[in-house]
């Protein structure tokens, strides 16, 4: 079902695993963004539920050969 080997499926179990991290550790905000001289970090609970949306759909889609 899931292909270990696909790029996609690494990339979204990476994205899950960051996603539910983030969650784990008591984000409550909906939405944060820092703007810093070394750029911009995203932070909240909105860009942690795109975040895993995103990785379910990489594990789960099959690439084309």
């Amino acid at each position: 079902m899931i292909d270990f080997k696909q790029k996609s499926t690494q990339t979204g179990l990476i994205l899950l695993g960051s996603a539910a991290a983030g969650l784990l550790v008591g984000n409550t905000e909906l939405a944060n963004v820092a703007i810093g001289e070394t750029g911009a970090q995203v932070g909240g609970i909105i860009p942690a539920v795109a975040a895993m949306l995103i990785g379910l759909w990489d594990t789960f889609r099959k690439e084309k050969k």
